[in-house]
């Protein structure tokens, strides 16, 4: 239901498969204020894309970015595109039947694996676990950076599945984005006020408080739509202090707190252990 990491997964297969590719991604857009398809232009925004595509076009603007309820339309209407896409990624797809892709990726979070979970509403899953037999690849999300060689052995043997499994761990950028420009993250220093607007934000805060020390959090609901109130009770409770997020909240924010007290650190997508990097690129780069 979220918070697996897909939207990372997304940027690494951009970021990885551009150069040599014509990229497309194609999403539901969650949270938008538009409906029906829509293909992304320099006109669109978090609140007519979606914060996650629009997070997806701010920093890939040469990949086309398309939303639609319905799939099988947004695949028609790339279809219909001029150089037409080589590559499709689709944003959050298991679901949808209709759509059969050459390589399923399936992500789950090393703190709550699907094995170890329940169909919605008793538990997280869209659906039974025997559908991890859908996926070609299963990466394991936000695994911890001491895990060892025995742990993944262990926790293979719990999950128990044919399909390559491969564990991967959040980055975080070592510098901070703000006004579109990057700036030395040791700023967080001074203090910081951190707001969030994401499913799951365990690792960031652990991450955070490891490398600066306590510090207050302003944590809304995944996929948001802050508001003018928002913004007025983010200023006050910020103070003096900067005002730190998410990339994917980063566009939203802008506009109702402003550029020069918000500051964004961006995240990508890391492989504990680095044969595993090859043998996914090796996957992803075959299709």
């Amino acid at each position: 239901m979220g918070g697996t990491g897909k939207s990372v997964v997304v940027m690494y297969l951009i970021k990885t498969l551009q150069e040599k590719n014509r990229m497309a991604v194609l999403s539901r857009g969650y949270g938008r204020k538009t409906k029906g398809l829509l293909v992304g232009d320099s006109k669109d925004s978090a609140a007519t894309l979606g914060d996650e595509p629009f997070q997806f076009m701010n920093r890939y603007p040469k990949t086309r970015v398309v939303v639609s309820e319905k799939r099988t339309l947004g695949i028609k209407a790339i279809e219909a595109m001029k150089p037409i896409p080589e590559i499709i990624v689709c944003d959050d797809v298991m679901q949808h039947r209709w759509v059969s892709p050459h390589l399923m990726i399936m992500t789950t979070s090393f703190e709550n694996p699907f094995s170890r979970d329940f169909i919605f509403p008793v538990g997280g899953l869209r659906e039974s676990r025997s559908g991890v037999k859908r996926a070609a690849v299963v990466l394991i999300t936000k695994t911890p950076e001491d895990f060892s060689p025995f742990q993944k052995a262990e926790y293979l043997r719990e999950i128990n599945i044919k399909a390559p499994v491969l564990f991967t761990k959040i980055r975080y950028e070592e510098f901070l984005i703000q006004n579109d420009k990057p700036v030395d993250i040791k700023i967080l220093s001074t203090g910081f006020l951190l707001v969030t607007g994401i499913a799951d934000t365990s690792h960031l805060t652990e991450y955070l408080e490891k490398q600066y020390g306590p510090f207050d959090h302003m944590k809304f609901g995944d996929h948001h739509s802050y508001t003018a109130v928002d913004g007025s009770a983010i200023l006050d409770r910020a103070g003096g202090k900067i005002i730190l997020t998410t990339e994917k909240d980063h566009a939203k924010l802008q506009e109702i707190v402003g550029d020069d007290r918000l500051y964004c650190l961006r995240i990508a997508l890391d492989f504990v252990f680095q044969e595993e990097r090859k043998t996914f690129d090796q996957l992803i780069t075959a299709v």
